[in-house]
């Protein structure tokens, strides 16, 4: 009889992998992806420059090229993140390119993506591992400028889902550059701070312990007005409505983005105030904020060395990685 206990409970384990396992622990990131474009003419974007003809000579083994150098920053960050924001991605078509690479594959990856107005024909999305993840619902936040109509941006997208059984409200954003300089487009990021902000006052008005993440390239500095101010976040110790768990690490020197040998920290992860108490069913690991930058994802050069390796330099193609660092934390349950 024993023996034929051992055989059946063997089967139980055979058909339930994760049996007697609950996972804990999640690694939650964001990766601009640097044009990330397909090689197709898109007629409703400005996607020319990455076309076979186009200046960038973009082709089917720069785009394979760009997938494989992708994927290996992914896979090697955690094993790959239970949620991962991008941004820079020309379509859904790329996303599922990109998790049906060799070193992808074996995490079941799931896709949330929206389309865009941008001109550029570039969106945010989101990919997530199914056994970790589960979406809820999905929202493309369109962003307006009031002073001028024809304004068009990316939209933020807002997921809701279950991480570890636990409910969270996830933002991703890609907020407007600086062309142009950078106080005269600060009116442009400002909006998409108080788009963000309404629908996080909306979610907090009927659930104040809601927790929520906000994840991208903002294209300003966690002491800029559009965080600080509009967004409403700030430091662990400030009186912010948000977290903006990049804040000390900025005030560290840190940064995920080289501009002309100036380290910036645009690309952010901000928090609820009720993911920081230990408490909470869902909660940050205290310190697990950091910028993911392995040694192989860096420039080599001498004017650059320790910037990331991109795969454009201008019009020069070099064949990296991306132009940005990701950014990650890890968030626990109880």
């Amino acid at each position: 009889m024993t023996k034929y206990l051992f055989i059946l409970a063997c089967l139980l384990f055979a058909v339930e992998p994760g049996f007697g396992q609950k996972k804990k622990s999640f690694t939650v990131a964001f990766y601009n992806s640097e044009n990330l474009y397909d090689t197709i003419n898109d007629p409703e974007a400005d996607d020319e420059e990455f076309l076979p003809e186009g200046k960038n000579k973009w082709n089917g083994y720069r785009f394979e090229k760009k997938l494989e150098s992708l994927s290996m920053v992914i896979d090697s960050l955690g094993g790959g993140p239970s949620i991962l924001g991008m941004c820079e991605v020309e379509n859904r078509f790329v996303l599922e390119e990109l998790i049906k690479t060799k070193r992808l594959e074996s995490k079941n990856y799931g896709i949330v993506h929206s389309n865009s107005p941008d001109k550029r024909g570039i969106d945010v999305a989101l990919i997530y591992q199914k056994a970790d993840f589960v979406p809820l619902f999905q929202k493309a936040i369109h962003v307006s400028l009031e002073s001028d109509p024809d304004f068009v941006t990316r939209n933020i997208l807002l997921v809701k889902g279950l991480l570890g059984k636990q409910p969270i409200y996830i933002f991703v954003n890609h907020w407007p550059s600086r062309r142009g300089g950078e106080e005269e487009s600060r009116i442009k990021r400002i909006a998409a701070a108080k788009s963000a902000r309404f629908s996080i006052d909306t979610i907090l008005k009927n659930d104040p312990k809601a927790s929520i993440l906000l994840m991208g390239d903002f294209n300003d500095e966690p002491t800029d007005v559009s965080i600080k101010e509009h967004l409403d976040a700030g430091g662990l110790t400030e009186n912010n409505l948000l977290f903006n768990t990049m804040a000390p690490l900025k005030s560290a020197g840190d940064g995920s983005y080289s501009y002309k040998e100036h380290w910036d920290m645009i690309d952010q992860l901000i928090v609820s105030r009720i993911l920081t108490n230990k408490k909470s069913k869902l909660y940050l690991e205290d310190g697990s904020t950091k910028v993911y930058r392995p040694i192989w994802a860096q420039d080599k050069g001498a004017r650059h060395a320790g910037a990331p390796f991109r795969t454009y330099g201008g019009p020069k193609y070099l064949g990296g990685f991306s132009d940005h660092f990701p950014v990650y934390l890890i968030l626990r349950v109880h």
